[in-house]
C-alpha cells in the first residue's frame, strides 16, 4: 500500500512538471505566432485580447495571453522589425481557427515526448488516434485537460494551461529574462523563441560512400589526447570522436581510451569503426563483440583487416540495421559472441 501511494505521488509530481513546461512551451508558441503576423494583424489581435483581459477565465484565453506577449515583446527594440523569412506567412489571413491550429501544432512535439516518457515511467497506455484527435488525446493522457473540457467538441489549447501565479506578471518576467539573459539584440534573442521544434530520432554519423575517404583521412591522424598517430585508430560512430584502440598512451586509471569513451559518450555503450580493419566493435559495459562491417566490396563481401585491398562501399541496409539495434537497445539480444575486454580496448 505504501509503494502504491509513493508511485501515485510520483505520478502527480510528473504531471505538475509537465503542466509548468507546457505553459512555457505555450508562451513560446504565442511569441512565435506574433512574429508571423503583419503589423496590422498584430495590432488587431492585440486589441482583441485587450478587450477580453477583464473577462472571467481570461488566463485561459489565447487572445488575452497573446495580447500580454505582444505587449511585452513590443517593449524590446527590434523584435518586430521586418523579418524577410516571415513575409510569405504574413500574407495569409489569420482566423481564430488557424491560430488555434498553429498553437496546437507548435506544442505537439513536446506533448508526444511527455506522453512517451510517462509511458516508460509509469506504464500508461499509448492509444492510437486519428491525426485530428492527437492533441486532445495527448493532453488528456497527460492530465492537462480539465474534466469539464474533455467532453467539449472544440479543443481549446489554452484550457490546458495551469497558472500558479498571475499570468501577466509571469509572462512579463519570462520576456524580460529572455532579453537580459541573451545579452544580444532583441531580434537575435527572438530566434530562441520562434524556432519550430522538430524532434528527430537519434542517428549515427553520416558516413561517406567510399571507405577510402575514411581511411585516407584517419589512418595518419593524430590522437587529440596523446598527439600521436594511433597504431589502431578508431572512430566513435555516435559522436565522431577519434580514439586510440588498445593504446597504452591514453590509458587512465587502467582503462583504455575506447572503454573510457564509451562510458562518457554512451553510458558504457560504444560503437566504434576500426579504421585499419573496416569492422565495427560494440562495447557494452565490461563486454565487447565484433559486429561486422558496413562497408562491402563490389560482390557484397567484407574485407576485414583490408587484406584484399578491394574498393569498399557503404552498405546502407547494414548501416540502418546497426543504427536500429543501437536505438532500440537490442545489441545484447541480437549479438551472441560477447567476450570480456578487461578495460583493454
Amino acid at each position: 500500500m505504501q509503494k502504491t501511494a509513493q508511485t501515485f505521488m510520483r505520478g502527480k509530481h510528473f504531471t505538475c512538471i509537465v503542466k509548468v513546461l507546457y505553459t512555457l512551451q505555450y508562451t513560446q508558441a504565442l511569441a512565435a505566432l506574433s512574429v508571423k503576423f503583419s503589423p496590422e494583424e498584430r495590432l488587431a489581435w492585440s486589441n482583441t485580447g485587450a478587450a477580453k483581459k477583464n473577462m472571467p477565465n481570461s488566463e485561459k484565453s489565447w487572445e488575452t495571453l497573446l495580447y500580454h506577449v505582444i505587449s511585452e515583446l513590443t517593449k524590446a527594440r527590434g523584435v518586430y522589425e521586418s523579418r524577410p523569412e516571415e513575409s510569405m506567412l504574413s500574407s495569409s489571413v489569420w482566423s481564430p481557427q488557424s491560430i488555434e491550429f498553429t498553437l496546437q501544432q507548435f506544442c505537439l512535439p513536446f506533448l508526444r515526448l511527455s506522453c512517451l516518457l510517462q509511458h516508460h515511467l509509469y506504464g500508461d497506455n499509448l492509444p492510437g488516434c486519428l491525426v485530428e484527435e492527437e492533441f486532445s488525446l495527448l493532453v488528456g493522457c497527460l492530465g492537462l485537460l480539465p474534466g469539464s473540457a474533455q467532453s467539449s467538441s472544440s479543443m481549446n489549447s489554452a484550457m490546458c494551461l495551469g497558472w500558479n501565479v498571475n499570468p501577466s506578471e509571469l509572462l512579463s518576467q519570462w520576456c524580460s529574462e529572455l532579453f537580459s539573459l541573451t545579452g544580444a539584440p532583441s531580434q537575435q534573442a527572438m530566434t530562441l523563441l520562434v524556432q519550430d521544434p522538430q524532434w528527430a530520432a537519434p542517428r549515427l554519423l553520416q558516413l561517406p560512400d567510399n571507405y577510402n575517404t575514411i581511411f585516407q583521412y584517419y589512418h595518419r591522424k593524430s590522437c587529440s589526447v596523446c598527439n600521436k598517430t594511433p597504431k589502431d585508430p578508431a572512430l566513435c560512430l555516435v559522436c565522431g570522436a577519434f580514439v586510440c584502440l588498445k593504446g597504452l598512451c591514453c590509458k587512465q586509471q587502467g582503462i583504455c581510451e575506447c572503454v573510457l569513451h564509451s562510458q562518457h559518450c554512451g553510458a558504457a555503450t560504444g560503437i566504434f569503426l576500426l579504421i585499419n580493419a573496416s569492422v565495427i566493435i560494440i562495447i557494452r559495459g565490461h563486454r565487447f563483440c565484433l559486429w561486422g562491417s558496413v562497408y562491402l566490396d563490389a560482390h557484397g563481401e567484407e574485407d576485414r583487416d583490408l587484406r584484399r585491398g578491394k574498393p569498399l562501399f557503404l552498405c546502407e541496409e547494414r548501416y540502418r540495421v546497426l543504427e536500429q539495434q543501437w536505438v532500440s537497445h537490442t545489441f545484447d539480444h541480437i549479438n551472441k559472441r560477447w567476450g570480456p575486454h578487461y578495460n583493454g580496448l
